[in-house]
């Protein structure tokens, strides 16, 4: 998917250091189970990951897993 046709129904939007981007598959955790990883594009298409701190200790019993982390604020992106 590109970024014109990702929003907020089908990615995680998110703005790091002013810059947007979002996620073309669903979040998941790291193997050591500190992160949650997304692939990302911006609005050139360019690919990212994005990460985000897991903040809640017992996010795996969590039945709304928008409790885990601060979604709004990823804690690193990176060009892939």
């Amino acid at each position: 998917m590109n970024f014109q046709e990702l929003n907020q129904y089908n990615s995680t939007i998110v703005t790091f250091e002013g810059k947007e981007y979002r996620s073309t598959q669903n979040p998941y955790v790291t193997d050591d189970n500190t992160y949650y990883i997304a692939h990302a594009v911006d609005e050139n298409n360019e690919e990212y990951e994005i990460a985000w701190l897991i903040t809640h200790e017992d996010y795996e019993n969590l039945e709304d897993e928008t409790l885990a982390c601060d979604w709004e604020a990823p804690v690193d992106v990176i060009r892939l």
